[in-house]
């Protein structure tokens, strides 16, 4: 087997286990904070916390992306692997809100695990099959986010949050050793750079495809991201305050499957008529599927709406990673992938932010509908600048 295709099984693995770890805490960060103490405004707390480490990230992505240029992406996802790992633990060992979101901080600002294994894949595949690995790697995430929610929701219920965290610490160990034996890079440093980081991402922002691309990342994520602080709290609100932990955990999952399902077949559908294209169908449709989620009454009408807008979502990730591999130069890559990963981080700060606030003092509700404008934002930018310029440029 080539060297290339086996980084993207073995990356596959390692991306799947920490989604399954992040998603089995993730969703239940405000339970968490109610063993914490924090009685008021939780949705609020739980954004804020999320949109810290977010911040962290947002700063933090680029200088990784422009160190893994210069030294090699492997090297920065078992660094990033090895602090995730640290992260972990310290959660499992926190007091209060405060020391929460100390924690969450320091991950966002240290990790990027699943960002370098994307680059890593990026910049080793052959360019006729970087497309298609690219939607292999991208479907790693949501797998474990199926798993991961269903399985911290009866964590939850059986062991607490605490134990649940430590378990993930030694399967993100675990996963960190497997791209440390399994893994090669053919990476050729370059030679001794004149100019500083900063100057080396100025470079990346000057390319005009990248930095249109990077707002899409910004608008979709917050779109997810905005429901983070209140899907929890809306489903005990539809399925009645005794629902299980796991049924959460399940309605947060559903994308995930129609995600895994349907990549491939947006894949295939992107090399044909253009990614581009594909993305903003993408961002439509979703826009689409998120208004009548504020009208449901019960959790399984969310629970089939939810399976569709995974499904449409499933083209504007691996659609976005295929253009900024495709249309980026390759000596940019680390840092393309860099500063998109600073983007989700910014919508990532964005998202939670206004679903924790619309979520505590308007209601779970109007989330939904704030969502439907983010992705129909994102289309509009999408129609009016990336397309634009795919097509002039192969024109």
């Amino acid at each position: 087997m080539p060297q290339w295709k086996r980084n993207v099984y073995v990356l596959w693995v390692a991306v799947f286990i920490a989604a399954i770890c992040w998603t089995s805490i993730m969703p239940f960060f405000p339970v968490y904070l109610q063993q914490l103490g924090v009685n008021q405004g939780v949705e609020f707390w739980s954004g804020v916390i999320i949109s810290l480490s977010a911040a962290c990230s947002m700063v933090m992505s680029p200088v990784w992306g422009a160190i893994g240029d210069r030294y090699g992406r492997r090297l920065m996802m078992l660094r990033a692997g090895i602090f995730l790992v640290i992260g972990y633990v310290l959660v499992a060992a926190v007091h209060d809100a405060w020391q929460l979101a100390l924690v969450r901080m320091m991950i966002g600002a240290l990790t990027g695990f699943v960002p370098m294994a994307v680059a890593l894949v990026g910049v080793s595949t052959p360019q006729a099959e970087v497309g298609r690995a690219l939607g292999v790697i991208q479907t790693a995430w949501p797998s474990g986010a199926i798993i991961g929610p269903v399985v911290g929701g009866a964590a939850l219920d059986l062991v607490g949050i605490r134990a649940s965290s430590l378990v993930s610490a030694a399967l993100v160990a675990l996963a960190t050793a497997l791209v440390m034996v399994t893994v090669r890079e053919e990476f050729a440093r370059p030679p001794k750079a004149r100019q500083g980081i900063l100057t080396d991402l100025k470079v990346a922002a000057g390319n005009r495809l990248l930095m249109a691309v990077v707002l899409i990342t910004a608008a979709s994520q917050a779109a997810v991201m905005a429901l983070e602080p209140v899907l929890v709290p809306f489903v005990q609100t539809i399925a009645g305050a005794n629902a299980p932990g796991w049924l959460s955990g399940l309605l947060y999952a559903i994308p995930g499957v129609a995600f895994v399902l349907m990549a491939p077949w947006w894949a295939r559908r992107g090399e044909r008529a253009g990614y581009s294209r594909t993305v903003a169908a993408g961002l439509a449709l979703s826009a689409l599927f998120y208004i009548p989620q504020a009208l449901v009454r019960g959790p399984w009408q969310l629970g089939v709406l939810r399976l569709g807008s995974g499904v449409t979502g499933a083209a504007i990730g691996p659609g976005v990673a295929a253009l900024l591999a495709l249309e980026v130069p390759r000596d940019l890559r680390g840092r393309a992938f860099g500063l998109n990963q600073a983007a989700s981080a910014a919508g990532s700060i964005v998202g939670p932010l206004l679903g924790g606030y619309v979520g505590s003092y308007i209601n779970a509700r109007g989330v939904f509908i704030l969502i439907a404008f983010m992705y129909l934002a994102g289309y509009v930018w999408t129609k009016r600048t990336v397309e634009r310029w795919v097509t002039a440029n192969s024109a």
